[in-house]
């Protein structure tokens, strides 16, 4: 006699579901991303895919009160039709992905890494932090350094070294270039950037198919990276100066440097 039990097994997924799991499986294919002040942008589509709580390329009127930026994805869905609505438009839902980070006193700091990112749900690859070195004569190069399946309430954020996984590198293109290729952990080629002068715009271009965790990632280093070049420019480090010296002390310090550089002048000249 056959057990009739099927009312304790779980329902069939519903046809919207089972559509949502394939699709997510579906890699996403090549595009180009424009990042306009807070919201990243399909080249093509001019389709919002990504959204930042504050602008990371320029440096703010007044020193924020966190030192971290909110990534979000920017999902469409469409709304249930009806004979009653006209509007049938896909409507935007945004999904909160990581924390990017970087804190104030990372300079004084060992314990945490200077730029990082931490995720919010384990759903995302994990957590993730830049590795930078700067070879001589050359602009700054990173590695992207993954703690699989971590998030931001892990402690500690990140695994030890031997448990890291390269995810990305971004090295310039050639060594005047600002412009920096992304490679994966095999070294092929997955990004290069573009755009960079006063009136460009700052563009990923995606060069491979990914999955869409993998993208989000990429693009949220991306960002991360421009971060880096606003934070680490001499114009921060001028403004930062400022901020931690009195401004009687901060003009004497000026003049005196003007004063060398005429006596440098003067002596050059003279004997």
């Amino acid at each position: 006699m056959e057990s009739n039990d099927t009312h304790f097994q779980s329902p069939p997924p519903s046809y919207h579901d089972a559509i949502q799991v394939e699709c997510s499986n579906v890699p996403l294919q090549p595009t180009s991303l424009l990042l306009e002040g807070q919201s990243i942008r399909d080249e093509l589509s001019r389709a919002c895919l990504y959204q930042l709580s504050r602008t990371v390329t320029a440096l703010p009127r007044i020193t924020p009160k966190n030192s971290s930026v909110i990534f979000e994805r920017v999902e469409y869905e469409a709304p249930a039709r009806s004979e009653t609505s006209k509007n049938h438009e896909a409507q935007p839902k945004h999904r909160h992905l990581f924390y990017l980070a970087h804190p104030a006193d990372a300079q004084y700091r060992s314990d945490i890494p200077a730029y990082y990112i931490t995720s919010m749900d384990a759903e995302t690859l994990g957590n993730i932090h830049f590795e930078t070195s700067k070879p001589r004569l050359q602009k700054t190069e990173f590695r992207a350094l993954l703690s699989a399946h971590r998030t931001a309430s892990h402690k500690p954020l990140f695994d030890e070294a031997r448990k890291l996984t390269i995810l990305f590198d971004a090295r310039p293109m050639n060594w005047v270039s600002s412009r920096y290729s992304w490679t994966d952990g095999n070294g092929h080629q997955v990004a290069f950037e573009e755009g960079k002068g006063e009136h460009e715009q700052h563009k990923l271009v995606i060069t491979h198919p990914m999955a869409q965790e993998t993208r989000d990632a990429l693009v949220a280093l991306w960002v991360l990276r421009l971060w880096y070049e606003t934070a680490e420019s001499k114009q921060a480090k001028r403004e930062e100066l400022e901020r931690m010296m009195p401004p009687a002390s901060y003009q004497d310090l000026k003049l005196g440097k003007r004063v060398g550089a005429l006596g440098a002048l003067g002596g050059a000249g003279g004997g």
